[in-house]
C-alpha cells in the first residue's frame, strides 16, 4: 500500500510546488515592503554670498533679508558685513540638503513575462512613479522651509547686532578687505576654492559714490553687485571699471530702475557659470591684438581653464565700443574673440572646448564716452563649468 500512495503523494508536491511558482511569478512586478531607498535633491555648486548693508539703514537691512532669503540655497555661507569697517554682523552656513527614505522602485519583469504579469508591472511601475513625484515635491517643500527659517534667523542675527554696532565712517574697501579676510579663514576652514562667490553691495549713499572701492586679491573671480546704486554714469563707470581692473568675474552696477535685476543677478552668480571678464588692459583703441599688459589676466584665465575647470566648455565673446573701424566692428570683436582662443590653444587648451563669438558694439557696459569706451573694448569669457567638451 505503502508503495502505491508514494507516487500519488508526489504527484501531490509537484502540483503544490508549480501553483507556488506561478503565484510568485505574479508577483514580481511589486516592490519589497521592507526595501527602502534615499531619496536626495540634485546637489548644487558651493556658494558664499558676501553682504556688504549699511546696519544704520532699516529698509536697507530688509533688503539685505530679502535678497538673502530668496537666494539662499543648501550649504551656502552666509557673510552680512557692515560698512563701518567691515564688521561681521552674521556668519552662518546653510543647512545641506534634505534627504528621505522611500521605496524601491519595482523590480524588473522575468524573462518573457506573461500579458498578466506586463499589466501588473505596468500598473506598479505608474504608482511608483505617482508616489516618487510626491516624495520630491515634498522634499522640495521641506528644504525650502528650512532655508527660509535659517535665513530668517541669520538676517536677525544681523539686526540685532547692527544695533550695537558704534558709527564710524563708512568705507566699502575696508568692507570688501574684511570679507577677503573672513573668506580666507573659511577656506582655511574647508571652504572648496571652486566656490561661486557673490558680493552684494546695498545701501551705498552719495557720500561713498566718490570712492571707487577696489577689489582685494583675495576676492578675485566673485561677482560683485552693486545695489540701487545712486551716481550719475560717469561714477557708475568709475565702480565698474574699478572692481573690474581689482580681478571681479563680472560687475553688475545697478540703478533704482533696474533694481528689479538684483535677485537673479545674484542667482546667477551663485548658480552658474563662471565669467571672466578681459576689460581695456586687452586691447587698444581698433585693435585686437594682445597687448603685454594683458598677460596677468590671460594667465590667470588659462589657470581657470587648466586647473579650476580642466574640462569645462568655454564661450569667447568679443566686443568694440562705438568707434567706426575698417572692416566694422563686428569684425574687429570677432578678431578679439578669435585672439583670445588662439591665445589658449596655443598653451594646450582644447579648441573643441573653446568658441568664439563677436558681437561689435552691442551691449555696452558702461557709456561711450572717452572714460566709458576703455571698458566697452573687452572680451568676456563665460566657462561652463557643468559641461564637458572632447579633448578635439
Amino acid at each position: 500500500m505503502r508503495t502505491r500512495r508514494a507516487p500519488a503523494l508526489v504527484r501531490i508536491v509537484a502540483i503544490f510546488g508549480t501553483v507556488l511558482v506561478c503565484l510568485s511569478g505574479c508577483r514580481v512586478t511589486s516592490s519589497h515592503p521592507s526595501a527602502m531607498r534615499w531619496l536626495f535633491l540634485p546637489a548644487g555648486r558651493p556658494s558664499v554670498l558676501i553682504l556688504v548693508t549699511n546696519p544704520d539703514s532699516a529698509l536697507t537691512m530688509r533688503a539685505a533679508g530679502g535678497l538673502a532669503m530668496s537666494s539662499a540655497r543648501p550649504g551656502e555661507r552666509l557673510l552680512i558685513l557692515s560698512f563701518q569697517d567691515g564688521a561681521v554682523l552674521a556668519s552662518s552656513q546653510a543647512p545641506p540638503s534634505p534627504s528621505m527614505q522611500v521605496a524601491e522602485p519595482p523590480v524588473a519583469l522575468p524573462p518573457h513575462p506573461t500579458s498578466y504579469q506586463g499589466a501588473r508591472h505596468l500598473q506598479a511601475v505608474r504608482r511608483y512613479q505617482k508616489t516618487l513625484l510626491g516624495d520630491m515635491a515634498s522634499l522640495r517643500r521641506l528644504q525650502q522651509e528650512e532655508l527660509t527659517a535659517w535665513a530668517n534667523s541669520v538676517v536677525a542675527a544681523a539686526g540685532a547686532k547692527a544695533v550695537l554696532q558704534s558709527a564710524r565712517s563708512a568705507s566699502i574697501s575696508a568692507d570688501l578687505s574684511a570679507a577677503a579676510s573672513d573668506l580666507f579663514s573659511l577656506r582655511q576652514a574647508g571652504l572648496s576654492f571652486g566656490a561661486a562667490i557673490v558680493i552684494a553691495i546695498m545701501g551705498v549713499d552719495q557720500t561713498i559714490v566718490p570712492f571707487a572701492p577696489t577689489l582685494p586679491s583675495g576676492l578675485q573671480s566673485a561677482s560683485v553687485v552693486v545695489d540701487n546704486f545712486p551716481g550719475d554714469i560717469d561714477e557708475q563707470a568709475a565702480w565698474q571699471s574699478s572692481l573690474m581692473q581689482g580681478g571681479a568675474a563680472r560687475v553688475a552696477v545697478l540703478t533704482p530702475a533696474t533694481d528689479d535685476q538684483l535677485v537673479p543677478v545674484v542667482r546667477e552668480g551663485l548658480d552658474g557659470a563662471v565669467t571672466d571678464v578681459l576689460t581695456s588692459v586687452l586691447f587698444a583703441a581698433g585693435q585686437y591684438k594682445l597687448e603685454l599688459g594683458a598677460l596677468p589676466q590671460m594667465r590667470r584665465l588659462l589657470y581657470l581653464l587648466t586647473v579650476s575647470y580642466p574640462g569645462a566648455t568655454v564661450a569667447i565673446n568679443g566686443y568694440t565700443d562705438d568707434l567706426p573701424t575698417p572692416g566694422g566692428n563686428q569684425r574687429l570683436s570677432q578678431l578679439r574673440a578669435q585672439e583670445v582662443e588662439e591665445w589658449l590653444i596655443a598653451r594646450g587648451v582644447a579648441a573643441g572646448r573653446l568658441q568664439a563669438f563677436g558681437y561689435g558694439e552691442t551691449d555696452p557696459v558702461a557709456p561711450n564716452t572717452p572714460d566709458g569706451q576703455p571698458l566697452n573694448r573687452r572680451v568676456v569669457v563665460v566657462i561652463d563649468p557643468t559641461t564637458t567638451a572632447g579633448a578635439g
